[in-house]
């Protein structure tokens, strides 16, 4: 009996073992076959973003990158080129040093440390390889074959492309990484080039004469983008081109004082209320989550229907912000009330349409503020998806539409994004002045009158 008793241990303990080396085989095979990874950063920092996925999806045939990079320095470049590999395994990557391998890199056409070779069929191109957007971009130029080209009209006061704090050197150089090329131009000088795949109007502070709002309604009528970023500043002739299209474009100020951004004078307006399932503001399931952030904006919206045209309001500001008719009272300062014809919001700020009655049709997007994409704001919330998703939508590159990667900001910025509330931004005053040093002072008395106490 004793002896059947311990049989019947050992026989179990033995099954109990091979069911468990049989689990853990299965365990093996299973993590082998399937490649998951789970990004728990706050800011999912170890994930590509949905351009960079949309662009790998793109991938068919193997494409290989090829990365020169200076002694000591290869692990910079490992991390982003191993998750595009894991994303697409028709992905492959090389690294060499430069300095070991210079007559490899020349045949490559690289001559510089930090750039990579990309070659996918017949094309080769070489990019900066020191971020996601980077390799991205020239991903999708050795898919294209050829860049695409915007155009920046100038003659009437409108940010340039490089400069201080107020110009677009930041927007461009994103532009740049995302397979586009940028031009300034004049449209008193002639037609605008065949090759412009959209045109960026960026904050004009003068009007546009009548021909160049016909050179801007050919290049629609033909098929062209249009992004028409517009300040608070009177401009008729330009009013008067949007309105032909069902886009009403408000001679006034928004202001919201309750939702302010921290360090600003409460002029920014903070834009929260997006539109559902459309290419701008939620591309293929990628929402702005985290609001935009307009620091100095007039309302634009879609007045009516007009044949031909089909448009459409697709954000607007928070409850709490207020349009001040007169752009000049906000400007100094006055709280806006309804008995001077201010109205309380939510107020319209973008509006995207698509003009013609003919494939391919005109796309536009009219924002209305100008400050949000220049170097200073472009990298607050939202800002940046906002401004290259209306690239990507007026420009037609569908690929390009998503939540990119979160960039490190380079430059001194005016204000901070921390957003709160006149109610919040009380109780940060009255805990931060008031009570911390009053309990520092309180626990001084305290160990003061122990001590005196104590002898």
């Amino acid at each position: 009996m004793r002896k059947s008793r311990a049989a019947r241990s050992w026989s179990q303990l033995a099954l109990q073992v091979i069911l468990l080396l049989v689990g853990l085989g299965l365990l093996q095979v299973v993590a082998e076959r399937t490649n998951t990874r789970f990004d728990l950063t706050p800011g999912r920092g170890l994930s590509l973003s949905s351009v960079t996925l949309k662009v790998l999806g793109e991938v068919t045939a193997p494409l290989k990158m090829t990365v020169f990079f200076s002694r000591g320095s290869r692990a910079q470049y490992t991390e982003v080129l191993e998750r595009l590999r894991t994303a697409n395994p028709n992905v492959a990557f090389e690294l060499y040093d430069l300095d070991r391998y210079p007559d490899r890199a020349r045949a490559l056409g690289v001559t510089q440390y930090g750039r990579a070779a990309i070659e996918y069929g017949d094309r080769r191109e070489v990019v900066p390889a020191t971020s996601e957007e980077q390799l991205a971009g020239g991903i999708l130029r050795v898919l294209r074959g050829e860049r695409r080209h915007v155009v920046f009209t100038t003659g009437h006061g409108e940010r340039a492309p490089g400069g201080g704090q107020e110009s677009y050197t930041r927007l461009v150089s994103a532009l740049e990484a995302e397979n586009y090329e940028a031009q300034g131009v004049s449209l008193l000088d002639g037609s605008l080039p065949p090759n412009a795949a959209l045109v960026i109007v960026a904050g004009p502070r003068r009007d546009f004469l009548p021909q160049e709002l016909d050179a801007l309604a050919r290049h629609l009528r033909a098929g062209g983008g249009l992004m028409m970023l517009l300040d608070p500043e009177p401009l008729p002739n330009v009013s008067a081109f949007l309105a032909s299209m069902g886009i009403r474009l408000g001679d006034d100020f928004i202001v919201d004082r309750e939702r302010r951004v921290l360090g600003t004078d409460g002029l920014a307006a903070v834009v929260e209320l997006f539109k559902r399932e459309n290419p701008i503001t939620e591309p293929a399931g990628s929402p702005i989550e985290s609001g935009v952030i307009l620091p100095s904006a007039r309302t634009v919206d879609a007045a009516g229907e007009v044949p031909g045209v089909d448009a459409q309001s697709i954000a607007q500001t928070s409850p709490s912000a207020w349009v001040m008719s007169d752009p000049a009272r906000a400007r100094r300062g006055e709280e806006p009330s309804k008995a001077n014809a201010d109205t309380p919001g939510p107020a319209p700020v973008v509006v995207m349409a698509e003009v013609g009655t003919h494939e391919p049709r005109g796309r536009v997007v009219v924002v209305g503020d100008a400050d949000f994409a220049s170097d200073a704001y472009l990298d607050l919330l939202g800002n940046r998806d906002l401004a290259l998703n209306s690239v990507a939508w007026t420009g037609g590159e569908q690929a390009l539409e998503g939540e990119r990667s979160k960039q490190v900001a380079e430059i001194m910025r005016p204000l901070s994004p921390l957003v709160v509330t006149e109610r919040q931004a009380r109780g940060i005053f009255v805990a931060g002045v008031m009570v911390e040093p009053g309990l520092v002072l309180l626990a001084g008395l305290v160990i003061v009158g122990l001590r005196r106490r104590g002898g």
